[in-house]
């Protein structure tokens, strides 16, 4: 018999196949190194590293990532150290703190944001990889 339920019965409650819907990096949460993937990705902890996300890159309030960031879009509410980089959009919402450079072809920064670097419009920025 296979363990949850491969073969022999249904799984165990809380044991179904997980549906992926975004993942979460919560406020006492700290990780170094890459985070790389194929699905949206939230974070209100600490990143430190590189981030290579082909999806959603969201830095909440309590947020902190220190990192080169490279994203289908990204949405900043929280303090982002390092470059970023999106194939579609970037938004700094109006309690952002970036530093560091942008290149996307859409960029969206709100009344209140800080914002200090460059910003590169020219062309859609290629998609991460995958």
């Amino acid at each position: 018999m296979a363990i949850f339920g491969k073969r022999g019965g249904p799984a165990p409650a809380g044991f179904q196949e997980p549906v992926f819907r975004s993942s979460f990096i919560g406020p006492l949460v700290r990780i170094q190194g890459e985070v790389l993937g194929d699905e949206d990705v939230f974070v209100d902890g600490r990143v430190e590293g590189r981030v290579e996300i082909s999806k959603a890159f969201r830095v909440g309030l309590k947020g902190i990532v220190v990192a080169e960031v490279a994203a289908g879009t990204v949405a900043i509410a929280g303090h982002v150290i390092g470059n970023v980089r999106a194939a579609e959009r970037v938004e700094l919402l109006p309690t952002a703190i970036l530093e560091g450079n942008i290149h996307a072809p859409r960029i969206v920064i709100g009344e209140g944001a800080r914002f200090t670097g460059r910003i590169d419009m020219g062309g859609r920025a290629e998609s991460p990889p995958r």
